[in-house]
């Protein structure tokens, strides 16, 4: 049952919105109410959301695997970039100061192609395929990815939508894309990010919202999303050129990578009920929701193409049902969750986390040489990077055992 929350003491349009996207217990009113009405000012938030990676994240969650078939980003500049991967999910739930804080390291290309979250945190709730009722948010992208029916000369038949790992039913989902980038206007035009959120409830309905847009201020400047709605904040920095790479045969290691994109969410708007797991569902996806990539946290099996809407990279397009495969059919799961086991968890030296000592932490180390307090490269602790921390790492050499 959902349960729904009202505050007669917010404005009217606040209160209708509240009402609707809230599907919390009771007791978190007062923290619902706090989280509103603070919007963005949050002096006891444990994060700076700036699409860069805080120590408090610790281990990821999910490490990619699997070569990026949306392109390869090389560009490395925060604000725009060349393709889209998805090589680490971070999660924390912080009940301190009321938020889920979510870190996709990667990058998101500035074609206007998504990163598209679903967030199992209600047990016994939400949708385990996509419904095609659900909120219209950025232009019906969600409905999009749901199941429906299509007329087939003349006669309605029913279509299967996205499905998800049979122990995940969705009850949230965010989005966020960016684009807009023009190198040819003077001066030229920065991309804007914009983001989305949605209800998704076991018998459709809900709500959902637009939570703004954030423009660069410069290519090597930063961007931010400020919802004070509903207190969400997201934040990307683009200048990752690690990671994941567009060769099957050479994959590359999602590990090791410190920028992407960041994703602040109240607790109170996943009806979390303070306990529970909470799982994480993640995927690029083409600009009209309708062709999806090979970039999911947690990983397709290794070497997988882009699987498109039918799952082995055709493309459908049509409305609704774009995406019609079942991730319960694709080996592991797709999705990692707040009481999974830590992945990319190195041995001393391995800087970039590829479970193998050897040029590629060198090479890491040399990028980060000289003063670095608190550098991963700083394996002797002076609080710099030098050649008594790259000696550490030869004399390390070798697979992690």
């Amino acid at each position: 049952m959902n349960r729904f929350l009202t505050n007669a003491s917010l404005a009217a349009l606040i209160s209708t919105c509240a009402t609707a996207m809230a599907q919390s217990p009771v007791g978190t009113a007062s923290r619902m109410e706090a989280a509103r009405s603070n919007g963005l000012i949050c002096s006891q938030c444990h994060f700076v959301i700036d699409g860069q990676l805080d120590p408090q994240y610790g281990n990821p969650k999910a490490a990619q695997g699997v070569h990026t078939g949306f392109g390869n980003a090389s560009d490395g500049v925060p604000s725009y970039t060349n393709g889209s991967e998805l090589d680490a999910g971070f999660m924390h739930v912080d009940v301190d100061d009321g938020n889920l804080y979510l870190f996709f390291a990667g990058n998101l290309e500035s074609n206007f192609n998504k990163l598209d979250v679903f967030i199992d945190s209600i047990p016994d709730a939400g949708q385990n395929e996509l419904r095609s009722d659900n909120p219209d948010i950025d232009f019906n992208g969600l409905n999009r990815m749901g199941s429906g029916s299509v007329d087939v000369a003349g006669v309605p038949t029913p279509t299967q939508g996205l499905r998800f790992d049979a122990d995940f039913a969705a009850d949230l989902c965010f989005m966020t894309t960016i684009g807009g980038y023009d190198a040819t206007a003077v001066p030229p035009v920065m991309p804007t990010q914009y983001a989305n959120i949605a209800q998704i409830l076991t018998d459709g309905g809900g709500a959902g919202a637009f939570l703004g847009s954030g423009q660069f201020s410069a290519i090597d400047g930063i961007n931010l999303i400020d919802d004070q709605v509903y207190g969400c904040q997201v934040s990307i920095n683009n200048s990752n050129v690690g990671g994941a790479n567009g060769d099957s045969l050479d994959p590359g290691s999602g590990c090791g990578v410190t920028t992407g994109i960041e994703v602040r969410i109240p607790l109170v708007l996943l009806g979390w009920d303070g306990s529970s797991d909470i799982k994480v569902c993640a995927f690029i996806n083409g600009n009209g929701h309708d062709y999806a990539s090979n970039q999911f946290l947690g990983a397709l099996p290794m070497a997988s193409a882009n699987l498109g809407g039918d799952g082995t990279g055709g493309w459908i397009g049509t409305w609704p049902a774009a995406l019609r495969f079942s991730l319960a059919d694709i080996e592991g799961d797709q999705y990692f969750s707040s009481a999974g086991a830590d992945a990319c968890l190195a041995c001393f030296g391995d800087i970039d986390g590829s479970l193998d000592v050897d040029s590629g932490d060198v090479a890491l180390a040399l990028l980060d040489f000289g003063p670095c307090p608190g550098c991963s490269a700083d394996l002797d602790g002076t609080a710099e990077v030098d050649f008594g921390d790259i000696a550490l790492i030869l004399l390390s050499a070798g697979p992690c055992n």
